[in-house]
């Protein structure tokens, strides 16, 4: 999506960084899974079974018991930050919980512990500055989550709430999410089709890498019908381009 990224960069610029900080996270965390699980699957294949059936369901297998592995991990870290009191390491041990369920596709659980999340993080007595880093990190996994199950309203409400209270910290140092919370809009924010449309995008490059194909799929489909209606030929070459790719790849 080259010439497409290049014309609208400027209007999505703090989504996207927001979006590949945190999308680093899941692809980070989906390589290691999946390059344990190529590992592991090579032990577990002869020469006389049926290669790609039988690699898909050892890959996945092994990719889930390293996801459970990891929760794991992080739920020993949880309970150290817990007894330590350092809230804010806590807050974001709760996150990778989140993100980890989530690869797993468990996303009732992954959303009880964004629960938590949250409540500890508008509770804690870190400072507002702090907090306004945190938050954008919590919605983008509520984001992943809708994203997957392809509740694509909220996750474009949960991209504008993220660029309100980056820009409200880019204008104010000093500000957090408390003083976003309490200062009213001076005017509504209008929903930019182009601008949404980019933001899904985004979100669906980041699924297909994550190895979500469906997902990705479902996403990129609904970009091309959001760029028909505003008659975006370029985009929509681009966006069926990918389209096809990913059908491909399932």
């Amino acid at each position: 999506m080259s010439k497409y990224y290049i014309r609208i960069f400027s209007i999505a610029s703090i989504i996207t960084g927001i979006i590949f900080l945190t999308s680093q996270i899941l692809l980070s965390t989906n390589n290691k899974v999946r390059t344990e699980a190529k590992n592991q699957s090579s032990l577990d294949i002869t020469a006389n079974l049926q290669p790609k059936n039988i690699q898909e369901s050892a890959d996945s297998l092994s990719q889930k018991n390293q996801l459970l592995r990891q929760l794991t991990t992080l739920q020993q870290d949880l309970k150290k930050y817990q007894e330590n009191g350092d809230i804010e390491q806590e807050i974001r041990t709760l996150n990778n919980i989140v993100i980890t369920y989530t690869e797993l596709s468990e996303y009732p659980k992954a959303l009880e512990y964004l629960q938590l999340a949250q409540t500890k993080l508008n509770q804690s007595n870190l400072s507002p500055d702090k907090k306004s880093f945190i938050e954008p990190e919590l919605l983008i996994a509520l984001g992943t989550i809708y994203a997957d199950q392809g509740n694509y309203a909220q996750v474009l409400e949960i991209t504008r709430k993220i660029a309100e209270i980056q820009n409200s910290r880019i204008g104010s140092l000093g500000s957090g999410i408390g003083d976003v919370q309490r200062t009213p809009q001076k005017k509504p924010v209008q929903p930019d089709i182009r601008k949404d449309a980019y933001s899904l995008y985004l979100i669906a490059t980041t699924q297909q890498k994550r190895g979500k194909i469906r997902e990705a799929l479902r996403t990129a489909e609904e970009v091309l019908k959001m760029l028909r209606t505003v008659e975006e030929k370029e985009g929509e070459k681009e966006v069926t381009k990918f389209i096809n790719t990913l059908r491909q790849q399932l």
